[in-house]
């Protein structure tokens, strides 16, 4: 082959390597094109979803349960699981900060040793939810419809809220937007409450007693008597010392034990026990077993646990018995005085609490002293009291009016219980009591029935409401949607 025939295969060979090379830059931007491409949609759709999130769009049209053949969907599931989770850290806020926990890590951490926060409130609302589904389906398959009482009960709630929403110069929805930390508009929140409180009407305008008979209340009490009665008696403690060594410990143990025996066998009776411990106080128990009740546990509830409390729930136990008990860091010396029914007198009353801190205290004094004084200038009746505390009350009872029933002594914090227990109270008697919650406008109702008595008429109604709850739920069978919960919360 000639030099140019050679040289003109070349330029080809040439020719054809720069063509097949440009092919492939092109394949390849084509390529890199059609994954930009995928790329801003991918974008785009995550932006699109991001934005029907934020606004709740997508929540309304994602079902989250059913219970029977209602839809729940996720924006309400999210209500219900705010709900629970704001109620959580309102009424558990200093222990959550001992433990680090703010809104925005608690669902993550662990409630117990196999349950997260976060799977406890899920487990919470969707026990919620089924109740209150179930109920509407019953109420709205026998065509109930709502009680004057129950409309009024509702009205007010809106009503409240509303009238918060102007006090913070907020829309209903920009409202309740900071108050649950989701997006909900205020015509959803409406509907639900809606629903929720048909079918709370409907049960206890159908189906809850009013009360129950003396003989159903006694055998109620007389099967679940560790329930409700309360003992009298008296510790003094040993204490010893964990050793360097397990030898050392052992002694330690072993000198506390026979001190606390040497102590148990002088005791003769009440009076001597008493004597006994001021003689064999160490020096940090001194003041405290100088005074005659320095050993006295008196009004424990038999519900409490422990190694004391199971020895004093023995039903065989006898004024007078004693024993010496083995616990983590002492040996205890007990003696029992007495168990009994609680026959304590109890009280019901309404309240308005408006919350404050050192920053506002003066002047929620004042709104406290304004409401009080609206109430005054008004009808002065219960009812226009509750609906002042459906509209006001930071409470987590406001929506019942501020209504306590069966308050027992001492079940209150201090300045609380004092009010409503003063000997001189009345029905219908008013006052503002300062606690640590912030400043309580209080309605004294009425006297209530024996503390037993009031906690196994609430026992009872809590059994019947539990009965009738299984049979709605066998007929509303619920379901959840895994997948969407998980994407919600």
């Amino acid at each position: 082959m000639g030099k140019g025939a050679r040289a003109r295969k070349e330029r080809e060979a040439q020719a054809g390597q720069i063509s097949a090379k440009q092919q492939q830059e092109q394949k390849s931007k084509r390529l890199h094109k059609v994954i930009g491409w995928l790329a801003a949609l991918v974008v785009l759709v995550l932006l699109v979803f991001g934005v029907l999130y934020s606004t709740g769009v997508l929540q309304r049209h994602m079902t989250a349960m059913t219970v029977g053949d209602t839809e729940i969907s996720g924006s309400e599931y999210n209500y219900y699981y705010n709900q629970m989770r704001n109620n959580f850290l309102s009424q558990n806020s200093d222990y959550l900060t001992q433990l680090g926990l703010t809104y925005s890590t608690i669902d993550e951490a662990m409630y117990t040793d196999t349950q997260t926060f976060g799977e406890m409130f899920r487990e919470q609302a969707e026990t919620t939810l089924r109740d209150t589904y179930a109920l509407y389906n019953e109420a709205t398959s026998q065509g109930y419809e709502m009680s004057e009482e129950g409309q009024q009960s509702y009205d007010d709630s809106i009503a409240a809220l509303e009238s918060s929403a102007e006090s913070a110069d907020l829309s209903p929805n920009e409202y309740l937007g900071q108050a649950l930390g989701m997006n909900l508009s205020f015509d959803q929140y409406k509907e639900i409450l809606w629903r929720a409180s048909l079918g709370q009407d409907f049960y206890n305008n159908t189906q809850a007693k009013e009360s129950h008979t003396d003989e159903e209340l006694n055998t109620y009490y007389e099967e679940n008597a560790d329930d409700f009665d309360k003992a009298d008696y008296r510790v003094f403690q040993v204490f010893f010392e964990t050793g360097e060594t397990d030898e050392e410990t052992e002694q330690n143990k072993a000198e506390a034990k026979a001190k606390a025996d040497a102590f148990l066998e002088q005791v003769t009776d009440e009076e001597s026990f008493i004597r006994l411990a001021r003689e064999n106080a160490a020096e940090d128990q001194q003041e405290q077993y100088a005074e005659d009740d320095g050993t006295l546990q008196q009004g424990v509830a038999l519900t409490s646990s422990g190694t004391v409390m199971d020895w004093v729930k023995d039903p065989a136990r006898q004024e007078g018995d004693t024993a010496v008990l083995e616990i983590s860091t002492n040996y205890s010396v007990v003696y029992f005085i007495d168990r009994y029914r609680d026959e304590s007198n109890t009280v019901n009353v309404r309240h308005i609490l408006l919350s404050s801190d050192e920053d506002n205290d003066e002047e929620v004094s004042q709104q406290a002293e304004e409401l009080l004084q609206q109430w005054k200038d008004g009808e002065q009746t219960e009812d226009s009291f509750a609906a002042l505390a459906r509209e006001n009350s930071d409470d987590s009872n406001a929506a019942q009016g501020g209504l306590y029933e069966g308050v027992t002594p001492g079940q209150m914090v201090t300045e609380f219980n004092d009010w409503c227990f003063d000997e001189s109270r009345q029905p219908g008697d008013t006052g503002i009591v300062k606690t640590e919650y912030g400043y309580h406008i209080m309605y004294f109702v009425s006297e209530g029935g024996p503390a037993w008595k009031v906690n196994a008429e609430s026992a009872l109604a809590t059994q019947d409401y539990n009965n009738y709850m299984d049979e709605l739920e066998a007929k509303y069978p619920s379901t959840t949607n895994q997948k969407t919960i998980d994407l919600l919360i």
